[in-house]
């Protein structure tokens, strides 16, 4: 018990120091982080992947939560209200709220996009619950994530140590283990595809001469991305209770009653004559 309570105490003390903060003070020290060249490319590569995906996706309303501010991810989207949320004021006119709880109605939006929200947060299992519940039945979810298989995942283990910034500050949630949480959530995973497989260089030059790598691993669609996108729909059919009409039932026959009649049946008749002809003889 003694080495079990000091492993969780090592544990607890390497989430405070290395691991996720809260949303808002994650977004407030990444703001800017996205103008850096390592940024560009990996988001340059992430929306060539969704702009393929987003397109075929249709509805009324598409929702847009992310880690990361002014990237416009959902520009490729054929619907028409596109709208994103945020804990921190003033980050691209978002709606101001936390994405642990969403102030919108159950099943109310055709598309949840969560960009690197989930390895960001405290609370990633009530983020993806919150994102399932605002997702009208057979809408569409798509998560984007930094997948721990690559290189850019075995770079993160030493930087969170060495302290090289806030952007390493984060989880590490592979796809398969995000495919289980949306089994739970009635989502049936339907397409992953993953892309950056350059070192993660905060150089243009060099990062633009490692562009052939990239696309020699894309076309043989290799497992070790940098991120992955994962696309899931939501299977959960919606239950409109109905009043049963118990006036109207037989439970002995299980059939439903006509209204009486007077009007008795050819057959029956017949047999009462006979009887009543029997009863004078």
């Amino acid at each position: 018990m003694a080495l079990l309570d000091g492993l969780s105490k090592i544990k607890r003390w390497a989430e405070m120091r290395h691991g996720p903060r809260s949303s808002a003070v994650t977004m407030t020290s990444l703001q800017g982080w996205e103008k850096t060249p390592l940024a560009q490319a990996i988001f340059t590569e992430q929306k060539d992947v969704m702009g393929s995906l987003l397109g075929e996706l249709f509805g009324y309303h598409l929702l847009e939560m992310s880690c990361f501010d002014q990237l416009q991810l959902s520009d490729s989207s054929r619907i028409n209200h596109k709208f994103r949320i945020t804990p921190v004021a003033g980050f691209d006119a978002g709606a101001l709220a936390e994405f642990e709880a969403l102030p919108l109605a159950p099943e109310s939006i055709d598309v949840v996009i969560l960009h690197h929200v989930l390895e960001y947060s405290t609370k990633p299992h009530q983020v993806l619950r919150e994102a399932n519940r605002v997702l009208i039945s057979r809408g569409h979810l798509v998560i984007v994530g930094f997948n721990p298989w690559s290189l850019q995942g075995a770079y993160k283990i030493v930087a969170q140590w060495v302290g090289a910034g806030s952007f390493w500050r984060r989880r590490s949630l592979r796809p398969g283990r995000v495919m289980d949480w949306l089994h739970l959530l009635d989502c049936e995973p339907v397409d992953l595809q993953k892309g950056f497989y350059r070192l993660p260089i905060n150089h243009a030059g060099l990062l633009e001469k490692f562009s052939f790598w990239e696309k020699i691993c894309s076309r043989l669609k290799l497992p070790f991305g940098g991120f992955y996108v994962l696309l899931a729909r939501k299977d959960r059919v919606s239950m409109i209770p109905t009043k049963p009409l118990w006036n109207s039932f037989n439970p002995v026959a299980g059939l439903v009653l006509g209204k009486p009649t007077s009007r008795v049946p050819e057959a029956v008749g017949q047999r009462i004559e006979c009887k009543k002809v029997r009863g004078k003889k």
